[in-house]
């Protein structure tokens, strides 16, 4: 009998399990990975993520869209909200429109015309036509004289040497007592250069004479300015000629006088009797609201050592001059 055979199992030894021995199986390794590899692929996800999020953005500032701001208010009323835009606001805001006119063509062609002026149907002839033939003249609208020169035209005039221009000319002509002397050579001095420089004047301008002492005696008793027509020149020669030296003087109260007429000249004649204080000449240049220029002529033997009048010339922009009452030429 043959002894029995041991089996192929039997003759190994029996093979150790891995969880026994400690070790892993190739499966298990492959299936776990290290934890530096982790980190590795985690950090470079993160890099790359970047960099394609970098690359996607546009260079520079994007386009904005324009949009418009606005304000809008909520009317809260008891059973609803209301909210109004701008438009809203401004179209109730607006004003109401005005009523037609309801007044009768009748009505209308039955009001008074202005005096002066005639009625004109059809076409008209031209705006030169209309204001040479149916405006009234300025100087009826200055004097209540008749005459047809412009007035506002610019000139040049002068007393004793002494030029003045522009278009409103005031001669202010002290009258007093003092000017008498010396044989009435101041006063007929001043009479003659009073008389040429308004002689010399056009219609376009305007002129007034104020005499004073301690008044004001004013030419055609008007303080108003009178146009440079001949009807107005022959008056102005009779009231030059009728003035006689008398009375005391007011020479600041003569001055205010004249600013009140809105001159571009005056020509101030005197012989500065008394003179004037430094309070009197500020007052004067204040008072002088259109900045008229004022020229002073002085009339004596000697010139005096008051400068008062030559102070009220330069403050204007005027001239002064003193004459020699011993040398003036009257003719």
């Amino acid at each position: 009998m043959t002894p029995p055979q041991p089996s192929p199992a039997a003759a190994l030894p029996p093979r150790p399990k891995p969880f026994e021995s400690g070790l892993r199986s190739p499966e298990q390794s492959k299936k776990s990975l290290p934890a530096w590899l982790l980190s590795l692929l985690l950090h470079f996800s993160l890099i790359a993520g970047l960099i394609f999020t970098l690359t996607q953005m546009p260079n520079g500032a994007g386009e904005v869209n324009n949009r418009t701001g606005g304000i809008v208010l909520v009317d809260i009323q008891t059973e609803s909200t209301e909210y109004l835009s701008e438009g809203d606001i401004a179209q109730s805001s607006s004003p109401a429109t005005a009523p037609e006119n309801t007044t009768p063509a009748a009505e209308l062609d039955s009001r008074p015309e202005l005096p002066g002026l005639e009625a004109t149907t059809g076409e008209s002839s031209g705006t030169e036509d209309l204001l040479a033939n149916q405006l009234p003249s300025a100087d009826s609208l200055i004097t209540g004289s008749v005459g047809t020169g412009k007035i506002g035209g610019k000139m040049t005039t002068e007393v004793f040497g002494i030029p003045g221009t522009g278009s409103r000319f005031v001669y202010l002509i002290d009258r007093s007592k003092s000017m008498e002397g010396y044989n009435f050579r101041p006063m007929l001095a001043a009479r003659q250069e009073l008389w040429k420089s308004i002689n010399s004047l056009n219609e376009s301008n305007q002129f007034q004479i104020l005499f004073y002492n301690n008044e004001v005696d004013i030419f055609r008793r008007k303080l108003s300015l009178h146009s440079a027509n001949e009807t107005n020149k022959d008056a102005a020669k009779q009231f030059i000629e009728s003035i006689r030296p008398e009375g005391g003087t007011d020479h600041l109260a003569a001055l205010k006088t004249a600013f009140k007429l809105g001159p571009d000249v005056i020509f101030f004649l005197t012989d500065a009797e008394g003179g004037f204080t430094a309070d009197e000449i500020f007052e004067i240049s204040r008072r002088n609201y259109s900045r008229a220029i004022i020229n002073t002529i002085e009339f004596g033997e000697r010139r005096s050592n008051d400068r008062s009048l030559e102070a009220i010339a330069r403050n204007s922009g005027g001239k002064y001059i003193f004459k020699n009452i011993n040398t003036l030429r009257v003719e």
